[in-house]
């Protein structure tokens, strides 16, 4: 009853002698209360697991084909741990609608289908089983599956909501797409009708027109005129050519290596030997000089003594 699931309370009819009253009791604790009031017994564990694989085999078998409404409740392919005893009673319920509930003389169900199904039932509500099995399911649900449930449809609302936004904003672009599209087929001269259908017509209707269009356009371009600017620009073209390899070449010219090859080296080396030779020349002649200088200084000085 309040915000929290733990608040929540199962509400259990108390059978006193005489009268009927309500029982309010937290949900997850259904199944202790029932053991503690002796309602179900101890070992109803080992009873349910009996009475689900007898209900794992039901599942298993055929459905009927004269109660098309089986097939509807449990279609094949259902898990067991989907089915409760309510789930059991309404399969039931639709066998005995279907006119399935002949019974023979021992009190037993003629029909395979149904007797498979009534002993599920009376299973069930043997030892009251069937209320230990539909708390343990309850506090399943609430606890697990319809939290779990409320995050998937929180963020289904809200993937529902960007949908939206991008539909709006798509329906934005293409009104303007259209928009355009129009503006453009006004400029073209197409008018207010500018489907698909009248373009692909107008332009068929243009091969006409640019038949004579291509016709003047060889024309021309075989006439006098054309011929002249052709002559000009192949001599343009010729011209500029020309100026370019003039341009190589003298910028090879003098970006030209130094010789060195071997007659180049010879060479180079008797210049080294030829000029070594002019600056020892002129070195002895120096010398002389000097010596004559020296001479005759020294005479007088002979004469003197």
């Amino acid at each position: 009853r309040g915000s929290a699931p733990r608040a929540w309370v199962c509400s259990l009819l108390a059978r006193a002698p005489g009268r009927m009253e309500v029982v309010d009791i937290p949900f997850d604790r259904t199944t202790e209360w029932l053991l503690e009031r002796r309602i179900v017994g101890a070992s109803y564990t080992k009873s349910l697991r009996t009475v689900h694989a007898r209900l794992a085999a039901a599942l298993a078998a055929e459905r009927p084909a004269e109660a098309p409404a089986v097939a509807q409740l449990v279609p094949p392919g259902t898990e067991r741990a989907s089915l409760t005893y309510f789930d059991a009673k309404a399969v039931m319920q639709a066998l005995l609608d279907a006119g399935l509930g002949e019974k023979t003389l021992f009190g037993g169900y003629s029909n395979a289908h149904t007797a498979q199904w009534a002993d599920i039932v009376r299973r069930f509500e043997a030892g009251s089983i069937h209320l230990a099995d539909a708390a343990s399911a309850m506090a399943q649900a609430v606890g697990y599956e319809l939290p779990a449930l409320k995050k998937e449809a929180a963020r289904a609302e809200k993937e529902l909501s960007e949908l939206v936004r991008r539909q709006g904003e798509y329906e934005r672009l293409a009104a303007a797409a259209e928009e355009r599209y129009v503006a453009a087929c006004d400029k073209k001269g197409l008018g207010t009708d500018c489907s698909r259908e009248e373009i692909g017509r107008r332009l068929r209707e243009s091969r006409s027109l640019l038949r004579a269009t291509f016709a003047r356009v060889a024309a021309l371009c075989q006439s006098e005129e054309m011929g002249g600017a052709v002559e000009y620009y192949l001599a343009y073209v010729r011209h500029c050519l020309e100026a370019a390899a003039r341009l190589g070449a003298d910028v090879g010219a003098k970006a030209a290596p130094p010789d060195v090859t071997a007659d180049g080296a010879d060479r180079a080396g008797k210049a080294a030997k030829a000029k070594g030779k002019a600056k020892g020349a002129k070195g002895g002649e120096g010398a002389g000089g000097g010596a004559a200088a020296g001479g005759g200084t020294a005479a007088p000085a002979a004469v003197a003594d």
